[in-house]
């Protein structure tokens, strides 16, 4: 990632809003945009959810940024400025970090090709109890789902929807299980069975150490979600499966490993 990309996609949201001002990634899809979200023309995804947007915020780069408030950090580096978000500026120095290591690794030529070691854990019983499901790029929405529900053990009074990273009720995907998109109807929803673990990992260049999420219950929520462990090609997927004895499976992904009370 260049500077020049650095400072297109990442900017200054200055607000009256707080003691501090946040970052903007221009590129990421709006959390805003959500049907439930209050407002929805907000533009990218600010990096932190300690404050609150404002449609008046402006927009400024870093450079003139710096410039504008008397500093000379002109680049996402070190520590932040005072001026801005800690927890903002922690993220953006992740995000290039990551952009740089799925160069080394080749990721966007393997995007779509690999499976995955996906460890599910409930938000707040996260060291209790977790669950490994490894999945191919074949698998479906449809098929994780299964999985996910036979440890959750979650009926089907509510919906339940996955989503990328922390996503949960502002999920991008809008992905719901088949039988209960036949009684929404709602074409803003896609079906579990129409969205395979290949096309999310082309949404989000899904790799080591990134998440996806799920939320039971839109009223009263609980929350999901799934880190990645590991990456797999096909062969290591089927030597893993050989030698591991599943503790349940579809036809393309099974549950390998867990941790109950």
């Amino acid at each position: 990632m260049t500077d020049t990309e650095i400072t297109n996609r990442f900017v200054i949201e200055v607000s009256q809003v707080g003691t501090v001002d946040h970052i903007v990634d221009l590129e990421a899809d709006s959390a805003d945009r959500s049907p439930y979200a209050p407002r929805r023309d907000l533009p990218g995804e600010k990096l932190c959810d300690r404050s609150t947007r404002s449609p008046a915020s402006e927009y400024i780069k870093l450079r003139d940024y710096a410039d504008w408030k008397g500093f000379d950090k002109t680049a996402f580096e070190g520590d932040a400025p005072d001026e801005v978000c800690s927890y903002c500026w922690t993220e953006v120095l992740e995000e290039i970090e990551q952009v740089e290591q799925h160069e080394r690794d080749d990721v966007d030529e393997r995007i779509g090709t690999v499976g995955y070691r996906l460890r599910w854990k409930q938000k707040g019983r996260a060291r209790e109890e977790w669950y490994d499901i490894v999945v191919r790029p074949e698998t479906t929405m449809a098929e994780l789902d299964s999985l996910v529900c036979r440890f959750t053990t979650l009926d089907d009074l509510h919906l339940r929807m996955y989503g990328l990273k922390d996503e949960y009720i502002d999920s991008t995907l809008n992905v719901i299980p088949d039988h209960q998109f036949t009684k929404v109807r709602d074409p803003s929803y896609t079906e579990a069975s129409e969205m395979t673990i290949a096309d999310v990992a082309g949404r989000t260049t899904l790799w080591d150490g990134d998440r996806l999420s799920m939320v039971y219950d839109f009223g009263t929520p609980s929350h999901y979600y799934c880190i990645v462990k590991e990456v797999y090609d096909a062969d290591e997927i089927e030597k893993l499966l050989e030698e591991r004895e599943p503790i349940a499976a579809t036809e393309t992904a099974a549950i390998i490993d867990e941790k109950r009370p």
